[in-house]
């Protein structure tokens, strides 16, 4: 008996928090220099499920303030630890050439986070407040590296 062989066989593994950590064990597994003795997989899906949290179970209110905005993101459960470590944690991601400024405040239902412009005018502002809380999460190139750190055991998250 023979099977058909298909014409192309599919590339997503499904679902992203899967396939986020599949391609990190990938470069893992073809990094001769990996230190097996420090990987922990485990600290990245807890990070996968913080990022889930908050892009998925967060509340947000916005409010405009000069050159910016204020957000005030709220949740329930887990989600209230996830919002205040990923709010953390991103505001220490901008750069000089973001040209944001980013503040944290942590509240017993999650943070309150104001972004402003370092270089106001009127477009930076739009930016901001069109982005929202989620878009300026997703600024800059550093998920990707600071998953592989967080798989490393190099990001000081451990779930050991």
């Amino acid at each position: 008996m023979t099977h058909p062989v298909p014409a192309a066989a599919p590339s997503r593994p499904g679902q992203a928090a899967f396939g986020a950590i599949a391609e990190i064990v990938g470069l893992l597994v073809a990094d001769s220099t990996t230190d097996w003795t420090r990987v922990d997989i485990e600290a990245l899906r807890q990070h996968l499920i913080d990022m889930e949290e908050v892009t998925m179970h967060a509340v947000v209110r916005q409010e405009a303030v000069t050159n910016g905005a204020r957000f005030t993101v709220s949740g329930q459960g887990r989600t209230i630890a996830a919002i205040q470590r990923m709010a953390r944690a991103h505001a220490t991601t901008l750069t000089p050439a973001d040209s944001l400024r980013m503040s944290v405040e942590t509240s017993a239902a999650g943070a309150i986070v104001t972004v402003v412009a370092t270089a106001p005018s009127p477009r930076m502002t739009a930016r901001i407040r069109g982005l929202g809380f989620i878009g300026l999460l997703t600024l800059g190139d550093h998920h990707g590296p600071h998953h592989l750190a967080i798989a490393r055991g190099q990001a000081g998250h451990s779930h050991r």
